[in-house]
This record gives C-alpha cells, structure tokens and sequence, in this order.
C-alpha cells in the first residue's frame, strides 16, 4: 500500500500542539491550587476592598393629582427625600475632620438625631476590626422637604446621600374625604383606589456603584409621574353640601346625613357629603378625639377589632354603599311606568278614604280622613299613598318589575367609585318577581319593603326629569399624564332609554305642584321654578317605630332641571313624628347654588334675584350685649352662633368693617361680666316638640310661656338661645301644628 508523506506530517504537528496544551493547563491548574491554598485569604481581602458594590435605588414617582373641575387642588403628591449616610465612605481614619463636620452639620440640621449613634456606625469593632455599620447605605432621616435637601447638599458632606421618594396630601383636610379617599397598606378607599392605576405612575432607578472606599459613581433614570385627574366636584359647591351636613347632623343627630349635587342631564356629581367627616391626611385618628373629651375615653377604651371596625364605617361612602327603603320618593316611578304604557293620565282620579285594604293589611294615608277624589299631579303632590297603590295594581306584578329594573334599581350605577354592593347584596334587599304579591306590590309602590342606594336613586330619578335617559353618574371628566396632555375624556353615558320624552316632560311638571302647594311647599325660594318629592321611609324591624329615613329630592329649573339635590338623615337617634326634616337643609343647598352661580329668577320677572353679591357692612359688637347684638343681626339678615357663656360680647368673626353676604353666620364670643354671675345660659329649644322644650327649660328652672297650639312643634323662642339670662326668667315658645307624614310612613 502507498502511504501520503504529506498526511503523515499534518498528524504530527496536530499531535505536537495537543500535547504543549495539555502541559500548559497542568501547569496553570497547579498555580490556581496553589494560589487558592497558600495565599486565598490573603487574595479574598484584597479582592473585597477593590471589588464593585452595586445599589439599586428606586426613585418614588408622584402620584397624579386630583383636582375639582375649576382645577382647585384636593389631592397632591410632592417629592420629598431621605438622607441616608455611607459608614464605608466616611469610616477611613485619616479622615476625622471630615468625619466631625459631616456627623455634627447633620445633628444641626436634624435635632432628633444623636452624635453618639451616627458615630457608632462608623467606628471600628475592637474585636472584629471592622466598622460597626459595613455597609453602603444607613437610612437617618425620611421624608426631608427639598429645600432643606438642597440647604444640606450645599454643604457638600462626605458620605451623605439622598433618595427622592414621594408624599401625599390633601390641601383641604377633610373635604369630599369620602369622595376622594385614600390608600393604605394594601387598602383603598374612593377615587385613590379607583384611579390607583392611572395615577401611580413608574418609578425611575438610581444605580450607585461603589469602586473601592473613595469612587463613586451613578446612574440614574428618572421617574414617570403619575396622571392627574380632573373631577367633577365643584369645590364650592362641595363647601355648601357638607355646610348643611354638618348643621343639620348637629340639631339631629343620626346614624348618618347626607347630600349630593348632581348634573340630571349628564350624570356629573357636583358635591356628595356625609356627616362621618374625617381628615384625610390622618384618616386613622377620628376628628373628634381632639373635640369630645367623652368620645376620646370611648375610643381608648376600644379593642383593636373594635376601632377597626368604627374607621371602616367612618370611611365609607354612605352616598355609594349603603341602602336604605327609601320611602315616598319612589312614588314617581309608580307613576312613570303606569304613565309609559298607557295606563293612565294625569287627570285620572282616585277615590282615597284614608285607608285601602289590600291582603289584609290596612295602608292608612298621611290624611286620616282621606283626600276623597284626587287626581294622579296631586296623588304626588300631597304623596298619597291609597292612590298611588291603586296605581300599581293597575300595573301588575310584572310591569312593576320590569320598570324598577329598567329605573336601575337592584343593580349597580356603574359610578367611577369603589363600593357599590354588587349583586349579591342587592339580591338580599330586592324582591324578586316570584315573591311580588299583593301586599308587596303595595308597598313597593310607596318606597317600602325593598332597598336603594342614594346614588342609585337620584341616579332613577335623572331619568324621570331629564327626557327619560338612564345616564350613568360619573366622577371624573379627564385624565391628563405628567405634560398636561388629556389622554382622557369622560362624558355622557346614556345606559337606556326608560321613558318618553313626553312622559318624562309630563312627571317634571306635575313635581312643581310638590313645591307650589304640597308637600315639599317648604323650600319655595320665591322667583325660581323648583321641583320636588319627598319622603320618609321606614326601617328594618316593623317592630319599632323609631327607624326613620327622611328624603328630598329636588331640582331646578323646573323647566329645564341643571341642578338635582338630594338630602338624606337617616335614622335619627331620637326621631319626632314630622319634626325632622331634610327641607332645611335642601333650601339652604339650593339658595347658595343660586346665589354662587348667579341664576336668575324663572318664575317671575318682578322677583328679586338671590345674588352673593348682597352684603352688609360688620358692625363693630365688641363690648356691647349680646342680647342687642343678636337683634341688630336678625334685622340684618344674618345669622349668628354664641360661643362661651355670658352677655359680654369679646370678639367677634368676621371682624369690624368687613362686608358679608346676606344668610351667612357671624360668631360671638362672650364672656360673663361682673353683675352676670349666677346667670343661666338659654338652651335652643327651636324644632323640638312642645313637651321636649318645656322640659328642657323647667329643667334649668326657666318659667315658660307659650304661643300656638300646645302639641305643635317650636319655630321660635326669646330670648334666643345663647343668652345668659336670670335664673327663673321667662321664656317664651312660639308653636306650630307640625304636618303629618304618610301614615306607612311616606311623605
């Protein structure tokens, strides 16, 4: 065989190389091992002090703002920063001065810091010999405003660091705190958590490379704040609902009170307030710790469980999550549905003799002795409940079910706000139609038997007013990222068409007769075309009689409704058989938006407009009686609260000189003088029954005189309460005749 010569020499020098390799891998794995044994420690130490420390820093993004819809502030987020000190940086020896003006100008800066601590971290274990604190990076101080960043950093200390994070507050404490709410732990509560998303925005990262003691270097990607978004809320109107909140909470206390402004024709919510305020910069500590020495005791007093339990009713929004019968102001639907298939007319009548008998059960009428015949505008007007249960027999079951769920009752709004109950909850309160039985069908008709939400509720009755469009509520009206730019927009949701336009014209000016001559006849604001319905629904147990929820559901224009208020007090603690009342407080709501929105009269060319531009001059009442102040006050216009007791007028508010609008409150404090010790202070007795008020006054040995009717209700007294008066002095109560609610009890 002939072999290749040229082969057999490439096989050589293959074999050559292979074996050069495999002599230089031996001697390099020998020199590892013996590295490795011989001098590891000592190469591990010298390793450490030359290897590279990597931090991953976050950088907190603002949260998105929440702003009203004229751009006032309720909520903000700005950048704040925490200091943290570098041990290994500042640990070095030689460095002592620098070491003693970096410790000490942060002692300065920071009193609650202690030298004695800060010099730990950086001195050196004598056992171990190593610094106390080997590390990076020591939190000292959190949450520093920028200025007081800036200041520190202009002095330029060694081993000083800041991280940029983020804090939330809400400028205005307590207002629209339901609304707005808030974010804790893993907890949300109102906008805060139903906008979380969209307003958290992405944190940046600062990568800081440490490169032995003295190198340092950084890397930083800045962070991407949050959207903000732009409510609906009115910020003064917002002011007014819970003014009258808060008022109407204080002469009746109730398990809650409520108010809500809303757009009928667009679902915007202008103002949503309940009585249960709290600050939302410090949600965890109820208001009245600092205010009621009694409520402070209690609340110590609580288990953990217990006061959790008291912060979560306090934190929810009363207006979206709870439900309650809502009485006569679901009449109206009633008669919408009937109206909507042909039923019936508005000239219809029906006989009422002051009690029907259906299944057995006898439903009386607020009118003992009937309303005889009445037709359909004055069965609403007067709230008629004989009639308008004649009214839902001729609808039937079925039909009746049918336009309660159409009105959007049983279901959720679909409101851009957590908390709604969902359909679990709502197939507890609502009946089916398998269960709707005469005596159910009756009383449905009145408001009775079943629940609603208020935003449920104002929400149906948009649509009796509005041409008979279900608009879904809404909250916010844009989302605008970090530049401004709107990247959302919110608007009007029609969700069904429920009623006709006719219908919905017909039901919108039948409800002025509410206003003009029944039962809401209370809140006429002369010149200006309101519609009303009210109610007064009862609670829970049959057994009792003193679960009361009391309603007014009013709008205006009449003719062309752009404001819908709805009042709520729901069951008061001690409830009087038509003594509370919402109308008070619907009045007041709906005058201040009149008078801050400049409406002009519709009813009548000659009526003078509620303008805010009507004021008077502040008299100077320092010194002066209390007694003559309060006079000259009443003749003004202006209403007053007494602070202290006494007749010494000391101060006043506003001050002397200043012009205040007409209705608005003027506070006086005083104090007693000399000639008064011994004096009584008059207690307010107005509103309370006549029995109430006389044992009130006996009480404090008053001597009482009465005007009117000895059952009736207190719409006056003098002296007025406040006063410091003699003890034995008379007072004297003027008294009215109150007007019954619905026997059922529906107004």
């Amino acid at each position: 065989m002939k072999r290749d010569a040229h082969g057999i020499k490439a096989k050589g020098r293959f074999a050559f190389i292979l074996f050069v390799f495999m002599i230089a891998m031996s001697v390099l794995m020998t020199r590892v091992v013996y590295l490795k044994i011989v001098h590891g420690a000592e190469y591990e130490a010298e390793a450490k002090k030359q290897q590279i420390n990597r931090y991953d820093v976050e950088i907190a993004a603002n949260r998105g703002s929440i702003l009203d819809r004229n751009e006032q502030v309720l909520a903000v987020s700005t950048a704040v920063f925490n200091v943290a000190l570098d041990p290994l940086q500042l640990a070095d020896e030689k460095k002592t001065e620098e070491q003693e003006r970096t410790l000490t100008t942060l002692c300065e800066y920071f009193p609650e810091l202690n030298y004695s601590d800060l010099k730990y971290h950086i001195t050196l274990d004598p056992t171990t010999g190593e610094i106390n604190s080997p590390n990076h990076w020591k939190y000292l101080v959190k949450g520093i405003e920028r200025e007081v960043k800036e200041k520190l950093e202009a002095e330029n200390l060694k081993g000083v660091y800041f991280e940029q994070t983020s804090r939330r507050s809400y400028p205005l404490k307590s207002l629209a705190c339901h609304l707005i709410g808030f974010v804790r732990g893993g907890a949300s509560w109102g906008l805060e958590g139903y906008y979380a998303d969209e307003m958290t925005g992405t944190p940046g990262r600062s990568f800081i490379l440490y490169q032995g003691a003295d190198r340092v270097t950084y890397q930083e990607y800045p962070a991407q704040d949050g959207s903000t978004i732009v409510t609906t809320l009115d910020y003064t109107i917002q002011q007014y609902a819970e003014e009258v909140v808060q008022e109407t909470m204080k002469e009746w206390p109730s398990q809650n009170v409520a108010a809500m402004v809303m757009n009928p024709n667009t679902g915007e919510i202008y103002a949503m307030a309940a009585a249960d305020k709290f600050d939302l910069n410090d949600p965890s500590n109820p208001l009245a710790l600092e205010a009621d020495a009694e409520f402070k005791e209690r609340w110590e007093a609580m288990t953990t469980q217990e006061q959790s339990d008291y912060l979560n009713k306090m934190w929810r929004n009363f207006c979206v999550s709870d439900t309650y019968e809502p009485g006569s102001i679901y009449k109206p639907i009633t008669v919408a549905a009937a109206l909507e298939v042909g039923l019936i007319d508005m000239n219809d009548t029906f006989t009422c003799n002051g009690t029907i008998h259906v299944a057995g059960v006898d439903i009386r009428c607020a009118n003992r002795s009937g309303h005889n015949t009445i037709d359909v505008t004055e069965i609403l007007a007067q709230s008629c409940n004989p009639g308008v249960v004649q009214i839902a027999e001729k609808l039937g079951a079925e039909t009746f079910y049918k336009y309660q769920k159409e009105f959007g009752f049983g279901q959720d709004t679909g409101i851009d706000l957590p908390g709604e109950p969902g359909a679990d909850a709502w197939s507890r309160v609502m009946h089916p139609l398998s269960a709707i039985g005469p005596s159910e069908l009756a009383t449905m008709s009145f408001g009775q038997t079943f629940n609603c939400s208020t935003i449920q509720m104002a929400t149906a009755f948009s649509a009796l007013i509005n041409g008979g469009n279900l608009v879904r509520p809404y909250v916010v009206a844009q989302i605008k990222d970090s530049t401004g730019t709107v990247i959302k927009e919110h608007g009007t949701e029609i969700v069904r068409k429920v009623i006709s336009r006719e219908t919905s014209d017909t039901l919108r000016s039948a409800l002025k007769a509410t206003v003009d001559h029944g039962t809401g006849k209370k809140i006429q604001i002369p010149g200006y075309s309101i519609g009303c319905k009210t109610g007064t629904g009862e609670q829970g147990s049959r057994t009792r009689d003193d679960l009361w929820t009391m309603t007014h559901m009013a709008y205006f224009p009449a003719e062309n409704p752009q404001y819908l208020v709805f009042t709520v007090i729901h069951i008061p603690d001690e409830y009087q058989d038509g003594v509370q009342s919402t109308g008070p407080m619907t009045k007041k709501l709906m005058e201040n938006i009149i008078k801050y929105k400049n409406l002009e009269p519709t009813e009548s060319e000659d009526a003078a407009p509620l303008k805010s531009g009507q004021t008077v001059t502040m008299p100077e009442y320092i010194g002066s009686s209390a007694y003559q102040a309060t006079l000259d006050l009443d003749a003004q216009g202006l209403n007053y609260k007494i602070v202290g007791t006494g007749n010494q007028i000391t101060n006043q508010v506003p001050k002397v000189g200043t012009d205040v609008e007409i209705g608005s409150e003027v506070i006086l404090y005083v104090e007693k003088s000399e000639e008064e010790i011994g004096t009584v202070k008059v207690p307010n007795v107005v509103g309370k029954s006549y029995d109430a008020a006389v044992k009130e006054l006996t009480d404090l040995e008053f001597e009482v005189v009465f005007e009117g009717e000895e059952g009736g209700n207190v719409v006056s007294q003098s002296p007025k309460h406040g006063l410091s008066v003699e003890p034995g002095s008379e007072v004297t109560i003027k008294l009215e005749k109150a007007e019954k609610p619905e026997e059922g009890k529906t107004e």
